[in-house]
């Protein structure tokens, strides 16, 4: 009796302990959880939901990426993650809107689904209310208060972004003056480090279960995040892209661009006031048309701007997406009605070494020269061996595969046949060997000059710029001129060089010799500009002719034809697989 008595009493006992223990780690979870949500801005837990989510797009792919499951199925697989990833990015907010805009981007290297559901993560991201981040800009300008440094102050952001946000004011001490001022959103300052550090984790899970090498990429896009969240870098590219018009650029375009004026008084690294200035953005193309504006003069100018950047200045603005480019009427001109674009968000920028910037304006001269050698010596410079897959990453288009026709033979009759097995087997394997080839070049890519992508980006995005407006331009020929005019203005300033020596076996050559060398090198970079414009030239003309004839032909026979170089190249391509693969691909697929 007294046995059970004592039994009964010590797994009370043990029993009270263990509700003892749990509500102690309950009310410890739930302050772990109140402090992080109050005063860490959530980062530990956006960080574990990170975690967790890509765990499971991890192991679904993984555990049910099979070919025998079907097209449909591998299809559902596929929107069932990129889903997951735009849920988890728009609960998280902050630097994961950017990681999301990121993927976006790569739509020629990842499934269409994840191209559709993120590029919502495009629209104006929620801002905070003025009281949230007033403390921001009181902690910037110790003692003054936002009172003593604006007048008008918004109280709605007129525009938001992932790590900051917007508004107009008027300065106090130039009452005169309307200001727009770039605030960054008082949670990131508390979530950068472990949103990189959940970024650097996710990247290292993913290279370790799919064998894709990312990792050495980390370092450098982390770098170039940091860079974007510090202000007081954002306005000096402001000014040195100003600087680089006032200084290298033509009339015509000096007066085609304008940079907003920095007010340094009012900049620190979290605030950045600059010049209001009225305009309407690319974002709205209608709106452009409705005001009168001629979209081919419109993108003359932001192509010829961005060649400059790229292939003579060397400091390039990394992200000319519509949003950060306004039109407005050229306040110089009082004579006639024409464009100015006024170029805004200065937080990415790259500085092109004098090395790279030779090397790709060099690849663009053989290109338009038909120089074979010309450009697989500098792109083995850079590393690159398969130029194809290089080629789509960095262009963003459909990738060309490898394989030759008997290797698909079979999965092409089944496919005629009628067979879904056969049509899911080569599908299947499509995308295996894009796989292949991708992590093949990105291993690659490790040896890669960092500008090249960055430059091919801003290349890109304008190119989808041009596209969004009907393609008014010809922007491999714009693009062409200023690589011509940057490489005759490298080769000239490398010939007339005061540190230009030459060492023979005696030691310094003689003056004469040496002024006939210097003489000799700024022949060849006339030579080299006059060959390159020609071959413009007669490119341009070839083009021009052929124009002529595709509106001819689409009048007589009623089909059209394709009339810009952009969209005959994207043909040409198109073409180029389809005959080197015995059939057309269906670009809907996943492209690994």
């Amino acid at each position: 009796m007294w046995s059970q008595t004592s039994r009964g009493v010590w797994q009370l006992s043990k029993r009270h302990k263990w509700a003892t223990r749990a509500c102690i780690a309950s009310v410890a979870a739930i302050g772990v959880y109140e402090y992080d949500r109050h005063f860490q801005a959530s980062a530990a837990a956006r960080s574990l939901r990170t975690f967790a989510d890509i765990a499971i797009i991890c192991a679904d792919y993984k555990l049910n990426f099979q070919p025998e499951r079907g097209i449909e199925y591998l299809n559902m697989i596929h929107e069932r993650a990129a889903r997951r990833l735009l849920r988890c990015c728009q609960e998280n907010g902050g630097l994961f809107i950017k990681f999301g805009q990121s993927i976006a981007v790569q739509s020629s290297l990842l499934p269409p689904p994840f191209r559709k559901e993120l590029s919502v993560l495009y629209d104006n991201a929620p801002s905070v209310s003025v009281s949230e981040i007033a403390p921001v800009i009181e902690r910037s300008f110790p003692g003054r208060s936002l009172d003593d440094i604006y007048i008008d102050f918004s109280p709605e952001a007129v525009a938001s972004a992932s790590v900051a946000q917007v508004h107009t004011a008027r300065l106090r001490s130039n009452p005169s003056q309307v200001v727009a001022v770039k605030v960054q959103k008082p949670e990131i300052k508390l979530q950068i480090g472990w949103d990189l550090f959940a970024f650097r984790a996710c990247a290292h899970l993913i290279e370790r279960a799919f064998d894709v090498p990312i990792m050495w990429s980390v370092d450098e896009i982390e770098r170039r995040l940091r860079e974007e969240l510090d202000f007081e870098r954002e306005a000096g590219n402001s000014e040195l892209a100003d600087r680089d018009l006032d200084s290298l650029a033509d009339r015509w375009l000096r007066r085609a661009v304008y940079i907003p004026k920095v007010f340094w008084e009012a900049t620190g690294r979290q605030v950045l006031t600059t010049e209001w200035v009225d305009g309407t953005s690319l974002v709205h193309p209608q709106k452009l048309a409705v005001e009168g504006w001629s979209n081919k003069e419109i993108m003359q100018q932001m192509v010829a701007l961005f060649a400059f950047q790229i292939f003579v200045t060397g400091n390039v603005h990394g992200d000319p997406h519509p949003g950060n480019v306004l039109v407005r009427p050229n306040p110089n001109n009082s004579y006639w009605r024409e464009p100015q674009l006024v170029l805004l968000d200065h937080g990415l920028y790259v500085r092109e070494s004098k090395l790279f910037r030779r090397q790709y304006a060099e690849f663009w001269r053989s290109a338009m020269l038909g120089n074979k050698q010309g450009m697989a010596r500098i792109a083995k410079s850079w590393g690159i061996a398969d130029a194809e897959m290089f080629s789509t990453m960095v262009s963003l288009k459909p990738p060309m595969m490898g394989h030759h026709r008997h290797r698909y033979a079979k999965y092409n009759n089944d496919a005629v046949d009628g067979s879904d097995k056969g049509e899911s087997r080569r599908a299947y394997e499509q995308q295996m060997e894009v796989k292949r080839r991708t992590i093949a070049a990105l291993r690659e890519s490790s040896n890669l000059p960092p500008e090249l992508v960055f430059v091919t980006r801003n290349m890109n995005i304008v190119r989808a710029n041009n596209q969004s407006l009907g393609t008014p331009v010809n922007r491999v020929q714009i693009l062409g001129q200023y690589a011509a005019l940057g490489l005759r203005r490298m080769l000239v300033d490398e010939a007339l060089s005061p540190s230009r020596r030459y060492d023979g076996a005696r030691g310094v050559l003689p003056s004469r010799d040496t002024l006939l060398s210097r003489v000799v090198g700024v022949l060849a970079g006339e030579w080299s500009y006059v060959t390159f414009r020609l071959a413009l030239w007669v490119a341009g003309a070839g083009m021009a002719v052929y124009g002529v004839w595709a509106r001819l032909w689409s009048a007589v026979t009623g089909v059209p034809r394709i009339k810009d170089l952009d969209g005959v190249m994207d043909e040409a391509m198109r073409r180029a697989m389809e005959k080197k693969l015995g059939y057309q691909i269906d670009t809907s697929l996943f492209n690994a």
